[in-house]
């Protein structure tokens, strides 16, 4: 039998079950809920093996590709409040010359920031629209 260590607890399991992290994450799963993401220290005391099970931190959910599309997606601005901020307080309302001269910026900030607000909507219309599937599968820890 090995001992596992677990929240200030200890209890004895299978030698069997306790030698491969897979079997043993199995096994505690039901009982264990963060066991998928747990770091597993194996120890020698007293001729014993003692297991030690951490909770770990780890991204919830098994969308990791969605995740990491969402991060490397660019960090942008909408293009008529990036010129609405980088024009405040320098623009002189009283001048027609630069307010005319500035009008082919402003029209294609506005014509792009119009453009993102259509692909947010696209994207949250997809959203809605989308039917919920049930998982094939259990995912460990739940």
């Amino acid at each position: 039998m090995i001992t596992i260590q677990l929240d200030g607890q200890s209890f004895q399991i299978p030698d069997l079950v306790a030698a491969k992290d897979e079997l043993l994450k199995a096994a505690l799963a039901p009982f264990v809920p963060w066991i998928a993401n747990a770091q597993i220290d194996r120890q020698e005391k007293d001729g014993a093996t003692v297991v030690s099970l951490i909770k770990r931190a780890d991204w919830k959910g098994t969308a990791s590709v969605i995740v990491n599309a969402l991060i490397a997606s660019p960090n942008e601005m909408n293009p008529a409040v990036a010129l609405w901020i980088e024009m405040q307080g320098q623009l002189d309302t009283n001048d027609p010359g630069t307010i005319l001269a500035l009008e082919p910026s402003i029209t294609a900030a506005l014509e792009a920031g119009d453009q993102d607000i259509a692909a947010v909507h696209q994207s949250l219309m997809r959203l809605v629209e989308c039917a919920p599937v049930p998982a094939r599968r259990i995912p460990l820890g739940f």
